[in-house]
Order: structure tokens, then sequence, then C-alpha cells
């Protein structure tokens, strides 16, 4: 296991680019390509245009194939028609500083405090395994994404 350390924006991560990177390529299928939804035929649609550069570089960084997040959510459509949509992957290593996306409530659970990167997409990072890609679920960093992207499929799919 070689251990690098990676900064992105008030982060810094210890990671191991080479097992996240060849989890990732034993991957056959995303969340979204196996979902048979319509909102995840949108994103998976648009997905090449859902991260920015900046994020698909970070990404590759971390070892990190954005085209094989774990899970797709859709939110709501709002009245511009643009689709509030969330999402998360993994990586193996550890956050060594910045904040973490999740906030407790007092009656329990949590809520999300993502950094906005512009003005459609935001990120996070926690410890966190949901649903994650690999075998040794321990020591994984879960990446949560919100952004809103147009509907790009046939208009008579699309969920309102």
């Amino acid at each position: 296991m070689t251990v690098t350390k990676v900064k992105y924006k008030d982060w810094e991560f210890e990671v191991d680019r080479d097992l996240t990177r060849q989890t990732y390529n034993s991957v056959s299928v995303s969340g979204a390509d196996s979902c048979v939804c319509n909102d995840c035929k949108n994103y998976v649609a648009y997905r090449d245009k859902v991260f920015p550069d900046e994020i698909k570089r970070f990404f590759d960084d971390l070892g990190i194939d954005y085209k094989k997040e774990v899970e797709i959510i859709s939110f709501e459509t709002l009245p511009d028609g643009l689709h509030h949509i969330g999402g998360w992957l993994h990586f193996k290593g550890r956050v060594l500083t910045g904040k973490d996306y999740r906030v407790p409530l007092p009656s329990g659970g949590h809520t999300f405090d993502l950094t906005a990167i512009n003005d459609t997409f935001s990120i996070g990072f926690a410890v966190g395994k949901d649903l994650a890609h690999f075998a040794d679920k321990t020591g994984l960093v879960q990446i949560e994404f919100m952004t809103y992207i147009p509907w790009v499929i046939d208009k008579s799919l699309e969920t309102t």
C-alpha cells in the first residue's frame, strides 16, 4: 500500500491511489448505469458535464473514475427546469485536515454542509462506506456531491 498526500482547497488527504484506481477499474457498472429510472438515465446522458474540470482532475489525483459513482439521488425539479441531484463516491484513505460535511442534528441523524465549487456544484468529505465498491470497507472517505442539471433525454420521460 502506497499512501500519498493530496491537497484540495481547505482539505488535505492521505490516499491509497493505486488501490482506489484498481477498485474503480474492477467496477463494471456504476450505480446510475445499473438503474432503470429516468432520473438516472438523464444523469448518465449528462454525466460528462456534471463535474467541473477541477473536480475531474482532483478525482484523478485520488484514483477515482467519476463515471462509476456509487449512487445518484434525485431531490426535486426546480421551476426553471433544472433537476437537483446528489450522489457519492469513495476513496481509500483519510481526511487529514478540512471540515466534515456531516453536521449532527440535535434530534439525531445529520444534515449536509457541502462546499460550493461553482454556482451549481457542491462537494464534501467524511468517513463513510455507504454502498462502497471496495471489498475492504475500512479506511474509506465518502465524497458527497450535489448539483443541478438540465433534462437532456426525451422530454416525455421527465419526472417533475
